[in-house]
């Protein structure tokens, strides 16, 4: 009987040991892929139902001002990816960007898939922001994850 809960106290430190070495070498590299700038004024439908849900406070993202929006001739889109590339044996869920706004950013629009970047894999996630047509494409941003449930997250600067 004392040879078994031997045996056994060995296996729980053994089965802790390994969990926290799978926590301990858990990384997942966040490298920029590309900035993409679009014009409202060519998607002028898609900026309208953006103003309509600004007003009836429907929209789903982040706002970064209270002001209503003008004309689409003064904004422009900026799109960022990011790859996320998953070294562990564990999927990163939930992983989402958020942009760090400027002076001049209007709002960042809501990404309503879960993205999942699965064991040894590599994924792409996106952020879209709508700004003043005068700023610059550079950003910080914030990409978190989780891996079983624990919060991870990495800083990495856009368009550069």
């Amino acid at each position: 009987m004392k040879a078994a809960a031997i045996i056994l106290i060995i296996l729980v430190v053994l089965a802790l040991g390994a969990v926290g070495f799978l926590y301990a070498t858990s990384t997942l590299t966040v490298s920029y892929v590309d900035c993409a700038a679009e014009d409202p004024l060519v998607q002028s439908a898609y900026f309208d139902q953006l103003k309509n849900s600004l007003a009836n406070e429907t929209f789903i993202g982040t706002r970064f001002t209270k002001d209503d929006l003008s004309t689409a001739d003064n904004y422009v889109f900026y799109t960022w990816t990011v790859r996320l590339t998953n070294e562990t044996f564990l999927d990163a869920e939930v992983a989402e960007i958020q942009i760090t706004p400027m002076t001049g950013d209007v709002l960042q629009i809501g990404d309503t898939r879960q993205h999942t970047i699965k064991a040894k894999s590599d994924g792409t996630i996106s952020a879209t922001i709508l700004t003043n047509r005068s700023m610059h494409s550079v950003r910080e941003a914030i990409v978190t994850w989780y891996f079983w449930g624990l919060p991870f997250s990495a800083r990495v600067t856009l368009g550069r």
